[in-house]
């Protein structure tokens, strides 16, 4: 009998642990109250550039760098490149895979944490 029970609490504690094993991570998911910002200027090219497969083409005067992705949870991207004077820009796109550089600042992506 006490070879049974041992053996079952043995059982319920490997099953604990197997569980615990499969919890999710505590890192925090982007939300609109946590912004989470992540670099993706590989995702772009210049017009200039020859094609590669899974980018766009971004027409900018500052090319294809400092460009970052900007997640607020809500299922739609942003993103937005900064100028060498520090301010970001936003990005858009007006045709399929031809994105744009907007003029005016945006101090949006500042209010977001780096993954």
């Amino acid at each position: 009998m006490r070879v049974t029970i041992r053996r079952g609490l043995a059982a319920i504690a490997i099953a604990a642990a197997g569980i615990t094993g499969l919890a999710p991570s505590a890192a925090p998911q982007p939300s609109i109250y946590h912004p989470v910002i992540t670099p993706c200027s590989h995702l772009f090219r210049t017009p200039l550039e020859p094609p590669r497969p899974g980018t766009a083409v971004y027409w900018s005067p500052f090319g294809t760098s400092d460009i970052a992705c900007y997640d607020d949870g809500t299922g739609i991207r942003h993103r937005y490149q900064r100028d060498p004077s520090g301010t970001w820009h936003d990005m858009n796109e007006l045709a399929p895979g031809q994105w744009f550089y907007v003029i005016y600042g945006s101090t949006v992506p500042n209010q977001a944490t780096w993954a």
